[in-house]
């Protein structure tokens, strides 16, 4: 499970450093969500995805927080609005996935 931990973590580095080039950026986007699904799926993946939510990176955060919605909520939100806070780039995608997840939109099965 570690090196499943490890392979997330970098690939969501590699989403946020990719951000310039949106179909590489999308690409790993992609891969990072199919790896969530498969980490999801046991108690172990769940715990290695929630260990990432005080990550020094906001966008391994983001993902993790995201991803940690379903089993871990309020932790998850409070690192959510957190982010949103800081005003990164990714404070606007927080503040997305707060709205979607709130209203009972998101979707994270696709």
């Amino acid at each position: 499970m570690a090196a499943m931990r490890s392979q997330y973590r970098e690939m969501a580095v590699a989403w946020d450093e990719a951000r310039d080039n949106p179909k590489e950026a999308n690409r790993i986007f992609d891969a990072l969500h199919a790896l969530y699904k498969t980490l999801r799926a046991t108690a172990a993946g769940r715990t290695a995805i929630t260990s990432l939510l005080e990550d020094p990176i906001t966008a391994v955060r983001l993902a993790a927080a995201t991803h940690s919605l379903g089993w871990q909520p309020t932790r998850a939100e409070q690192v959510l609005e957190e982010i949103e806070q800081e005003g990164s780039l990714h404070a606007v995608t927080a503040k997305w996935t707060l709205r979607s997840y709130r209203s009972g939109k998101l979707n994270l099965d696709w």
